[in-house]
């Protein structure tokens, strides 16, 4: 009997697997998953040492294989390290497992300044730092890098899309159906009606003509000065910006993914086997390559005809409204409707980097160091690093949201990360580093949501 027990104690291994962000900060509670050993007899319970003095003696008995969530908010900055330990229902404990490291730190949020109402528009930046956004009221605001309102300015509905900047000059988009030119110290310099509710940003093309998307389908340009230079139909509502490839054309999607010149002749039309919607803009690399992930389940790479080059299945196939962003290490990476933030290696297949509680309708961004940063409809805001380990996590909006549309983040030249909520409010976060130095590298392209990409050099 002895010598059986002793086998059973020597076989009994401390959990393997624990998830937990890497870094928190004193106002926010850890959240740790600990998921049991294969081998082990139930029930089970787990002991936690927090590496700060403070150790959860034994958990409640847990009768299943399931993982168990445990909570624990340090009050001081530093380095822990934490450690689990399982008995099991013979009483048989493990060793410690090994310690993981958790680094507190006094803030995650840099600052938050509060809207009228709530936000799902992607913040945007001018060269000087200061920030622009629009709510749900359809007021736009600017703030300095500091958090401090710089000035409003009024539409008549809601702004849902976000603003797009060059040249000191800002375009604001609104469900009022018109176009505004602000310069950046607020002052209106001009607006043009066109006749259908605006959902996304304009293009700003190198001779600063605007291309932009109206809720009815129709593919717009407008001159620097206000004035509509043509429009055309396209196959179906539209419900994302267009891009300006490095050859000058415009691509847009729809119903399919459509080429057209800078003066408005149709190039070439691209759709799905089964005609699915393209919900996000396609994007281009320097080469010209076109991608865009669509509500089939796919994301497609096509050639600058037009002709499709490979596509590839995001895990369950769920419906893809994200545009595709490039990391530093030519992976891609979209967000999907089934939760999941999903990355695709060079030559690979899209796989899963974490699972959400909803939807990740919005743009992730990607920083000099490959880390990504993404707002998903759980109302929380997540940061991984490149090997795919969670960096931190904080719930920022909490109430409800029946929009497919949500706030995605910018990356700023200092590294700081900008996202709304829709809870009413902008958060500035601490990032590590600026933009990653890739064609995409968040919504829009860039944090001035040009739209645009430049020829390789």
């Amino acid at each position: 009997m002895f010598s059986l027990l002793f086998a059973i104690a020597i076989s009994l291994l401390p959990p393997d697997s624990l998830i937990y962000p890497l870094k928190v900060d004193t106002s926010t509670e850890l959240e740790l998953t600990i998921f049991p050993p294969a081998q082990v007899n139930l029930p089970i319970q787990y002991r936690i040492d927090w590496g700060d003095g403070d150790t959860l003696d034994w958990t409640e008995p847990l009768n299943s294989r399931t993982e168990m969530v445990r909570y624990h908010r340090y009050h001081q900055p530093g380095n822990y390290n934490i450690r689990v330990k399982v008995r099991d229902k013979i009483g048989m404990e493990s060793d410690w497992g090994p310690a993981r490291l958790v680094e507190v730190v006094p803030a995650l949020v840099k600052w938050f300044a509060p809207t009228l109402e709530p936000v799902v528009a992607a913040p945007a930046l001018d060269k000087n730092g200061n920030v622009y956004i629009g709510d749900e009221s359809g007021t736009v605001y600017s703030f300095n890098s500091a958090g401090e309102l710089r000035w409003t300015f009024h539409t008549r509905q809601p702004v849902y899309a976000g603003l797009s900047i060059e040249q000191e000059l800002i375009y604001v988009p609104s469900l009022d159906s018109s176009l505004y030119c602000l310069d950046t110290s607020g002052n209106l310099r001009w607006s043009v009606n066109l006749n259908d509710e605006l959902w996304a940003p304009p293009a700003i093309g190198t001779d600063r003509n605007l291309y932009l998307t109206s809720d009815k389908g129709k593919l717009i340009s407008v001159d620097p000065k206000g004035k509509v230079r043509w429009q055309v139909q396209l196959g179906d509502e539209a419900s994302s910006a267009p891009t300006i490839g490095p050859d000058g054309n415009i691509y847009v999607s729809a119903d399919s993914i459509y080429s057209f010149t800078p003066k408005g002749k149709r190039k070439w039309a691209f759709g799905t086997p089964d005609n699915s919607y393209f919900f996000a803009a396609p994007v281009l690399d320097q080469d010209g390559l076109v991608y865009a992930g669509s509500f089939d389940g796919f994301v497609y790479c096509l050639n600058r005809e037009g002709r499709m080059v490979w596509r590839a299945p995001v895990p369950d196939e769920d419906e893809i409204r994200t545009e595709v962003v490039f990391s530093p290490d030519n992976r891609l990476y979209v967000g999907t409707d089934g939760y999941y933030l999903c990355v695709k290696e060079p030559n690979g297949s899209f796989r899963v980097v974490y699972e959400t509680n909803d939807a990740i309708c919005a743009t992730p961004a990607v920083s000099v160091t490959g880390t990504v940063y993404f707002f998903s409809d759980d109302g929380v805001f997540y940061a991984f690093n490149k090997e795919g380990r969670m960096l931190f996590r904080n719930e920022i909006a909490t109430g409800d949201k029946d929009l497919y549309y949500t706030s995605s983040p910018a990356i700023g030249s200092d590294g700081t990360v900008y996202v709304g909520s829709w809870d009413g409010g902008l958060y500035a976060f601490y990032g590590d580093a600026p933009p990653a130095n890739t064609p995409w590298t968040q919504f829009r392209g860039n944090y001035q949501h040009t739209g645009r990409i430049y020829r390789s050099k």
